[in-house]
């Protein structure tokens, strides 16, 4: 789905991308590693949302900066959601469907997987941060895109629904969908993830397949000091 190759971003003297470089594949691929490595600059260069400062990446074969077209089949929830707030929730998943070709019925399917829909018909300004949140991963699923990218979709909710979103997921994961999760948290999908990537400080620490880099991954997320759960 994601080929980059030697991939540089730079933001004035910031260095948030350093020479990735990465292959994603169909399935659940989690980018892990802490705020502020490059995740979600890594996605939004692999989106052609930003344009690299130097290599190159292809979305689904194609550079996605020169051709934008590729993004019209794929679902993206960003964090945090930027939204026009006078709109209405329905207004504004309706222009996200009329974008990706979806029908207006679409809306209310996607609504309901995360529980707005009694909500769709008030002004995005009155939403809450829970509420926020779930606009922003219904507008990944509106029209049932083929891949979707989600952007810290743990993020500030509260239990319940992690629990919930992670069973969508799941669901859909079933159905053939295929996920790029961007999260610095990787236990509640550890069971669905089948590749992994870490990013910090703009490169790649370790990619594989998870099952074989799992406990890696543990190790580097575990406090200095901290073994198997107990003080070292």
């Amino acid at each position: 789905m994601i080929e980059a190759r030697d991939l540089h971003k730079h933001f004035g003297p910031i260095k948030a991308l350093q020479g990735v470089t990465v292959e994603i594949l169909e399935g659940l691929t989690l980018i892990l590693g802490p705020n502020g490595g490059g995740k979600s600059t890594f996605m939004k260069v692999s989106l052609g949302l930003y344009k690299p400062t130097k290599g190159t990446v292809k979305l689904l074969g194609k550079n996605p900066w020169k051709h934008p077209d590729v993004r019209k089949g794929i679902g993206v929830a960003f964090d945090p959601g930027r939204f026009p707030k006078l709109t209405t929730g329905r207004e504004w998943l309706e222009f996200i469907a009329r974008a990706r070709g979806a029908d207006r019925s679409d809306v209310e399917k996607a609504a309901r997987l995360f529980g707005i829909e009694d909500a769709l018909d008030r002004r995005i300004e009155g939403y809450s941060s829970g509420m926020l949140k779930r606009l922003s991963l219904a507008q990944a699923f509106v029209g049932g895109p083929d891949v979707i990218f989600l952007d810290e979709p743990l993020a500030n909710v509260d239990f319940e629904s992690v629990a919930e979103i992670v069973r969508v997921i799941c669901k859909w994961k079933g159905k053939g969908r295929s996920f790029v999760i961007i999260s610095h948290i990787w236990e509640p999908f550890e069971g669905l993830a089948d590749y992994g990537v870490v990013i910090s400080g703009g490169k790649v620490y370790l990619k594989g397949e998870f099952r074989e880099i799992a406990d890696d991954v543990a190790e580097m997320f575990r406090p200095l000091g901290i073994k198997n759960g107990s003080p070292g």
